[in-house]
C-alpha cells in the first residue's frame, strides 16, 4: 500500500511540472497563435499610422463577427445562440423592456423594446425564419436577403415594391423592422432599403427576437397573412453614395470590414469602425459619443464595406447619433479604380 501512495505521489509532481502556469510567457506562434493573436498584433501595427475610431486591442481580440462578410444573398447570422428548432435562446439575463431614446440624438427611426402599437405592422427579416418558428405576435416575414442582389446593390424598385406589396405591407403603414438578433444586421439593411423606396414610417427594432423574448414579450408560432396590397413607394429619404462623393474629399468615410481588410486596403483618408464594436448585449451601446468623438457632426459620414449588413449598423448608429450618413459598397470602388487604371494605360 505504502509503495503505491509513493508512485502515486511522484506521478503527480512529474504532473504538475510539465504544466504551464498561468502566468507563463508564450513563445511566438504559442499560447494561442493564430487569428485572434493576429488580429491583436495587426491592431497595434495599424494603429500606428493608420486612424481606427473607437476601438482598443480587446475590441478586436477574440472578436467573433455576427454578420456576413460578402454580399452573397443568404444566411448572415453567425451565431450558436439558438435552440435545436432554430427558435433564439433567451438572453441569460432578463431584458427590462421600455425606450431608450435618451441615449441617442436622434432616435426618429428607433423602436422601443416594447408591445406593438395598434396599427402598427411587424415585419421579421430573419433570414432562418421558417414556419412554426416563433415570432412577434402578428409579424410577416421576408428574410433580409431577398432585398439585395449578389453583388450588394439593391433590387429594382419596382421588385421591391412587390416583396413588400406580396405580404400586406404598404407605404402608409408604420412598420417595425427586426431579425433573429440586432447584430445580424438584418433589420438595420432592411430598414435602409425602406428608406431608399421613401417609407417614412418605418423603424428598427431596439435589439432583436432575442431581446425580445428575454423581455418576455408576446409571441406566436403561426405565421400571419395579410391581404396583398399594392407598394408604391414615395421619394427617396436615403441614397448610397457614389464614386465621386467618396473620392471628392468632401466627406467623412468609414471603412466597417473586418480590420484584415482594412490593413491590406483602404480609401483614402478613412478610418476603421467595428460594427461588433458598437454593440453591447445585443443591442447599441449606451456610450456611442465616445465611439464617434473623432468625427466631426456637421460633415456627412460616408460608411462603406463589401457587406451591407454590417454596413447598414454603423449608418444606423450614426444616424441615430444625429450624422448625416451614406452606405457605399467597397465592390463599386474597386472597379472604378481598375477601370481608371486600364484607362491610364490605353
Amino acid at each position: 500500500m505504502m509503495s503505491r501512495l509513493i508512485c502515486l505521489l511522484a506521478f503527480l509532481v512529474a504532473s504538475s511540472a510539465i504544466v504551464p502556469t498561468a502566468g507563463a510567457a508564450c513563445s511566438v506562434g504559442g499560447c494561442g497563435s493564430g487569428e485572434d493573436s493576429w488580429l491583436t498584433s495587426a491592431q497595434s501595427f495599424i494603429s500606428s499610422d493608420v486612424p481606427l475610431v473607437g476601438v482598443s486591442a480587446s475590441d478586436t481580440a477574440g472578436s467573433d463577427f455576427a454578420y456576413s462578410r460578402s454580399f452573397r444573398a443568404g444566411p448572415q447570422v453567425k451565431s450558436n445562440n439558438s435552440t435545436p428548432s432554430g427558435i433564439p435562446a433567451l438572453a441569460e439575463a432578463y431584458v427590462t423592456p421600455g425606450s431608450r431614446e435618451e441615449l441617442f440624438i436622434s432616435p426618429r427611426m428607433l423602436k422601443s423594446l416594447g408591445s406593438l402599437s395598434e396599427g402598427e405592422v411587424a415585419l421579421d427579416v430573419s433570414s432562418r425564419c421558417s414556419p412554426g418558428q416563433s415570432r412577434i405576435r402578428g409579424a410577416v416575414s421576408i428574410p433580409a436577403s431577398s432585398f439585395f442582389l449578389d453583388n450588394g446593390s439593391l433590387r429594382n424598385i419596382s421588385e421591391l415594391a412587390g416583396l413588400l406589396g406580396r405580404v400586406g405591407v404598404s407605404n402608409s403603414d408604420s412598420v417595425m423592422v427586426y431579425g433573429e438578433s440586432f447584430a445580424s444586421g438584418e433589420a438595420t439593411a432592411v430598414l435602409y432599403a425602406l428608406r431608399c423606396l421613401g417609407h417614412e414610417n418605418a423603424k428598427a427594432l431596439d435589439g432583436g427576437l432575442d431581446n425580445w423574448m428575454a423581455a418576455s414579450l408576446p409571441l406566436e408560432s403561426r405565421e400571419t397573412v395579410r391581404r396583398p396590397t399594392a407598394y408604391i413607394p414615395g421619394s427617396p429619404l436615403e441614397a448610397p453614395a457614389n464614386y465621386d462623393l467618396v473620392r471628392s474629399g468632401a466627406v467623412q468615410l468609414i471603412d466597417a470590414r473586418r480590420i484584415q481588410d482594412f490593413g491590406k486596403e483602404k480609401i483614402s483618408n478613412a478610418s476603421w469602425i467595428s460594427p461588433e464594436s458598437l454593440l453591447a448585449e445585443g443591442r447599441l451601446k449606451a456610450n456611442l459619443n465616445d465611439t464617434f468623438a473623432r468625427l466631426n457632426a456637421s460633415q456627412t459620414v460616408v460608411v462603406y464595406s463589401d457587406d451591407i449588413f454590417g454596413a447598414s449598423i454603423v449608418w444606423f448608429a450614426l444616424e441615430l447619433m444625429g450624422y448625416d450618413a451614406r452606405v457605399y459598397r467597397w465592390q463599386d470602388w474597386q472597379e472604378r479604380q481598375e477601370n481608371e487604371g486600364l484607362s491610364r494605360f490605353n
